[in-house]
């Protein structure tokens, strides 16, 4: 079964070639992983390109020296929220790069105990958090197949489970897999305000303080539609006691629009050992 692509010639170009100059202008001379850097998981913004996606494809390249056997994406739905997450039923999904291959092992060991695989189907194929990446994807991993996992209610209880699902699939699948959240920042305040609330929700990023992250965020001194991502990978990053964090990159909308008064955050940023 093949997602096709919704949202190629809005949120990104639709044609392969006029993506590809974009990253490579985008990437050129910027800085890849230190060897002792090991990829747990990546956050990267998914916004439409003009925007975010110089952000996004700085993430990608500073992790495009490693190896993975499978991408887990794990991204919000911005269409439905009356579940917990459902995992992409598609095999293949199409990107003016090329097909992504869904990988079948993953999908596997984490649906096994799923009794409908197809029933957000119609919300997959409407979610721009996952197309968004996936043109990246396909550049910088052409061969990588991907599991993705729509988000929908993104409660700490809801990734910790998630969390707990997934160190289970990857074990027992013996792969090599980096996980892949899909997030946006604060969402149009001026920029004073959401370089504050982006600097606090960057700082339990690079604490890897679950509980801080998501009382910041309840509070309202914070922002992240895609906080089950978030959660999710700190906590799935919490096996290790070497776990790290870092910036690869921040902006915001006004940055490239101007505009100052409503802006949007974007991250790129490593969650390593």
């Amino acid at each position: 079964m093949l997602r096709r692509t919704t949202h190629a010639g809005s949120f990104y170009p639709r044609f392969g070639d006029q993506i590809s100059t974009q990253i490579q202008r985008w990437t050129e001379g910027q800085p890849t992983a230190r060897r002792e850097e090991n990829c747990l998981g990546l956050i990267v913004p998914h916004a439409g390109y003009v925007y975010s996606g110089a952000c996004a494809a700085k993430g990608f390249h500073y992790i495009g020296e490693q190896h993975f056997d499978s991408l887990l994406i794990l991204h919000p739905s911005h269409q439905g929220i009356n579940f917990d997450w459902s995992v992409s039923p598609f095999d293949q999904y199409d990107t003016p790069l090329g097909m992504v291959e869904q990988d079948p092992r993953i999908f596997e060991l984490l649906t096994r105990n799923t009794e409908d695989k197809n029933r957000e189907k119609r919300l997959h194929e409407l979610e721009h958090s996952l197309e968004i990446q996936l043109p990246l994807i396909k550049y910088f991993f052409p061969a990588t197949p991907i599991c993705p996992v729509m988000i929908g209610r993104p409660h700490p209880e809801v990734a910790m489970r998630l969390a707990e699902q997934i160190r289970e699939a990857v074990a027992a699948s013996g792969q090599k897999v980096g996980i892949i959240v899909s997030t946006d920042l604060s969402h149009y305040h001026d920029s004073d305000r959401a370089e504050k609330m982006d600097s606090l929700i960057i700082r339990y990023i690079m604490s890897l303080d679950a509980d801080a992250l998501w009382q910041s965020v309840i509070s309202k001194r914070c922002e992240a539609c895609g906080i089950g991502g978030l959660l999710a990978l700190i906590m799935y990053a919490g096996i290790h006691d070497d776990a790290k964090a870092k910036v690869i990159e921040y902006t915001h909308s006004g940055k490239v629009s101007g505009d100052n008064q409503q802006v949007v955050g974007y991250l790129s940023a490593l969650v390593y050992r």
